[in-house]
């Protein structure tokens, strides 16, 4: 078993497609405690303009509870270069959404594990489900996250971004 090291949560001032402003910046795993980490620095920036994320995913609980902060305070979201797993999810919560064209950008169903098996988490990835839904997306991409297995990992692509019009800002 390894470490899991927490994301790194600071912020800084970016020039973004919506103007310069605050953003938090979420860089690595997020990892239990992430969400207390987040709430404590959005507490301490005045009126952040968005969140940067550049993570591989990690702990659906904390990235949820940021998902939810970012979507009820209409924040925005920028990806340069990866977000994977719930990470995604933080993104699409974004009242604008930025991605740059070469960045990844994936999803897959959450898992558990429970001795030596590892599991689908059907109550996880119905929440997130629901959560995707909530936000207006549709059905498609609900069903991409709890359809893909956990071992593979689905891409949102630009020209998924048009075909869903998942209404994102594709940057070159």
């Amino acid at each position: 078993m390894h470490a899991v090291l927490a994301a790194e949560i600071d912020y800084r001032t970016m020039d973004t497609p919506a103007g310069a402003g605050h953003y938090i910046v979420i860089e690595g795993e997020i990892a239990p405690g992430s969400w207390s980490q987040f709430f404590r620095l959005v507490r301490q920036v005045e009126r952040p303009a968005g969140v940067y994320l550049d993570s591989e995913g990690g702990s659906v609980d904390d990235g949820l509870a940021i998902a939810k902060y970012i979507y009820e305070h209409e924040l925005d979201t920028l990806v340069l270069r990866r977000c994977h797993s719930i990470c995604a999810v933080m993104f699409l919560a974004g009242r604008k959404r930025a991605m740059h064209r070469d960045a990844a950008l994936t999803v897959h169903n959450a898992y558990k594990q429970i001795g030596d098996w590892v599991v689908v988490d059907h109550l996880v990835n119905g929440t997130v489900a629901w959560f995707i839904g909530h936000m207006g997306y549709p059905l498609q991409l609900a069903k991409l996250w709890v359809s893909t297995p956990t071992e593979s990992a689905a891409p949102i692509t630009p020209d998924m971004n048009d075909t869903l019009e998942l209404g994102f800002i594709v940057l070159d």
